[in-house]
């Protein structure tokens, strides 16, 4: 697995496969309770894209005034990515994809 903190602007991500984080795939800053609403959020989110009829979820961005996340849907996995929250995550996110 790529460091994904060399991104500039991702100061954290860890990666899940069936509810669980990766082994040695956890770097830099996330909530300590990120592995708790992991599941949650893709399940959410899939519920959401399917109302809207937006096809297959590919990212989820939750932001606040302080704290941005992306959320990236990669096969089996889910990548969790805490962003500057000044950036752009679009732009992040083709970024962090070309590095998976």
């Amino acid at each position: 697995m790529n460091d994904l903190t060399a991104v500039k602007g991702v100061l954290g991500f860890a990666v899940f496969a069936n509810d669980a984080p990766v082994d040695g795939s956890t770097k830099g800053r996330l909530g300590d309770k990120v592995g708790e609403v992991e599941q949650f959020w893709v399940n959410a989110a899939s519920v959401m894209a399917n109302n809207f009829k937006l096809g297959q979820l590919r990212e989820v961005a939750v932001t606040g005034a302080d704290r941005q996340v992306l959320m990236l849907l990669a096969g089996e996995q889910t990548v969790v990515c805490e962003l500057d929250p000044r950036a752009d995550w679009k732009s992040l996110a083709a970024e962090i994809r070309r590095r998976l």
